[in-house]
């Protein structure tokens, strides 16, 4: 027995000798992050082409709590990806910043990310649900709360 585990051993470690592993999750990471941060960049800087790299704007919405004109209730307003890029035309002048509070990647196919997200008069926590398509990670779905700073 003491014979088969050394062989067992000496086999694993020459085998692992000359693998190389590479860390799909860590690619798959980066890839998702970076799609988050493109989003923030080119909202920020008004840049179209950013942002067309972060959504997919074929497919995804943006939801967000507002207050109806007409009733004025409460409700869930959706607007397509799309049409959501084209409101930052231009670069913002103020200081915007964001940090990403968590990532959760499913099957290497699917990620959420949590954004922590302050211009100088409003807070926003942005959820980015991905999903990876044709080799691309997008965003299909942004929901947010807003909260103004005093």
């Amino acid at each position: 027995m003491r014979l088969f585990s050394m062989t067992i051993a000496a086999f694993t470690l020459v085998v692992s000798t000359f693998s190389h592993a590479e860390s799909v999750t860590g690619k798959e990471y980066q890839a998702v992050v970076e799609t988050a941060y493109n989003y923030f960049n080119g909202a920020a800087k008004g840049n179209q082409k950013l942002l067309s790299e972060a959504f997919d704007q074929e497919f995804g919405h943006v939801k967000m709590i507002t207050i109806s004109k007409k009733t004025g209730k409460e409700i869930i307003k959706t607007v397509p990806l799309q049409e959501f890029s084209g409101y930052f035309k231009k670069a913002t002048k103020d200081k915007w910043e964001a940090n990403i509070l968590s990532v959760d990647i499913v099957d290497n196919q699917m990620a959420m990310v949590k954004l922590d997200f302050h211009t100088p008069k409003t807070h926003y926590i942005d959820y980015l649900v991905m999903y990876k398509r044709q080799n691309e990670w997008r965003i299909i779905n942004k929901t947010f709360v807003a909260k103004k700073k005093s």
